[in-house]
């Protein structure tokens, strides 16, 4: 992994659909955004952040969340991602995070990843780059 600046900063901006909803993960009626698709936002924003610094073969798997959910976020209007890396220990990078919608807070905290090697990584639970039983990053 090349050295990643303190401050470094990623933006992801997209409109939830119903997939992302509470109801389509389970929890019957709940129309609004799910927590854990909040969740997958910020870790897809933190590792498209991450790309460049990169070596070969290298990915980010998330390690550690705090995150607050603050407000609902509803199906149809944008969402606003914003992640800052506040702390780099070795291979271990840290965010501060925070989602909005239509300027109001949905959910803020922190993000902790760390940066692999993805093919021992995977080799480590049997799977290869190329197994359809592997889960893409989000």
């Amino acid at each position: 992994m090349k050295p990643v600046p303190l401050g470094t900063r990623g933006t992801w901006q997209g409109i939830p659909g119903p997939e992302h909803t509470a109801e389509a993960l389970g929890n019957p009626g709940v129309q609004v955004i799910a927590s854990p698709a909040l969740l997958a936002l910020i870790e897809r924003c933190g590792h498209t952040t991450l790309q460049p610094f990169y070596e070969a073969e290298e990915a980010a798997v998330g390690i550690r969340f705090a995150l607050e959910h603050r407000s609902a976020a509803v199906v149809g209007d944008p969402l606003q991602v914003e992640v800052e890396v506040v702390a780099v220990e070795g291979r271990r990078v840290q965010f501060q995070a925070e989602i909005t919608q239509q300027g109001r807070l949905v959910m803020q905290g922190s993000y902790t990843c760390q940066v692999i090697d993805l093919p021992r990584f995977l080799a480590h639970y049997g799977l290869t780059a190329g197994d359809p039983s592997r889960c893409s990053s989000s």
